[in-house]
């Protein structure tokens, strides 16, 4: 008997894809309008439970090939036959769980150019729509070469997805991160405007004006690193070559910019005093 194989290399818990999606975000307000966040919270919640259910096929799965193994009987082939699609079926649908989380996220997105987040959104659903496509061909496979065929179909478009996911959870953190300095340079702003209308001692003045220089300064630091940033992503999705490396090269510059960002807040809370 050939194996199916369960080739499942786009991780789906949370040291990879799903921890970077539904982190806490750092925002000064509520990320994403009311009428979009419980639609995120609904996605990501029915992800959860599609990967759980992903997770115990999985075992089932192994446990009829294992089983196949060691008693070589049709009966026990055609237990594996069923796992391997109850298996297949089950990953489908975590992917699709996946997807749909990230394009509800994505939707739902403050900070992001309106072009950029149109053209993810699309990926996004482009992807959910082959995803259903794949499923109703496993649903329609009734023997294992028919469920290897869907298996190996799945194998050659897995480095396409993930590049979807890692392009998709880049913008996610560029955006959060800009919109987080937008409201950053906002607030800021209105503090400055506040004291002056105060009409503080000169000495006073002074002081703040240093401090609001030196936050402007950072401000403009931190939109630096999100340019460079987002260059590089263009760059990838050019090539077509986002991956777990890549993905970690861009979190890791972002970390600058975020660590500025972290900067920036307590500059604030000292600047308003």
């Amino acid at each position: 008997m050939t194996m199916i194989v369960i080739f499942f290399s786009l991780l789906l818990h949370n040291t990879i894809l799903f921890y970077p999606l539904f982190h806490p975000k750092i925002v000064f307000a509520q990320d994403g309008s009311p009428q979009t966040a419980p639609q995120v919270e609904i996605s990501r919640n029915d992800y959860i439970q599609k990967l759980n259910d992903y997770r115990i096929k999985e075992s089932q799965f192994f446990v009829a090939t294992e089983q196949y193994k060691q008693i070589q009987t049709l009966a026990a082939l055609e237990d594996a036959v069923k796992a391997s699609k109850d298996v297949q079926l089950a990953r489908i649908d975590t992917l699709t769980a996946y997807f749909q989380a990230l394009r509800d996220t994505m939707v739902a997105l403050k900070g992001a150019e309106v072009t950029k987040k149109s053209i993810q959104v699309h990926a996004l659903q482009t992807t959910i729509i082959e995803l259903e496509a794949v499923r109703a061909q496993i649903i329609k496979a009734q023997d294992r070469i028919a469920l290897d065929n869907t298996s190996t179909q799945y194998q050659s478009r897995n480095v396409a997805y993930i590049a979807t996911a890692y392009s998709a959870l880049s913008l996610i953190k560029i955006s959060n991160i800009q919109s987080a300095t937008d409201q950053l340079g906002f607030i800021t702003g209105q503090v400055f405007d506040q004291l002056q209308a105060s009409s503080p001692s000169a000495t006073v003045l002074s002081e703040k004006q240093r401090s609001y220089d030196e936050l402007s300064r950072t401000i403009a630091d931190i939109k630096t690193v999100l340019v460079a940033v987002m260059k590089r992503v263009e760059n990838i999705d050019q090539q077509n070559s986002f991956n777990s490396s890549s993905y970690s090269q861009i979190v890791d510059t972002l970390g600058q910019g975020f660590s500025k960002l972290q900067l920036a807040q307590s500059f604030l809370k000292e600047f308003a005093k």
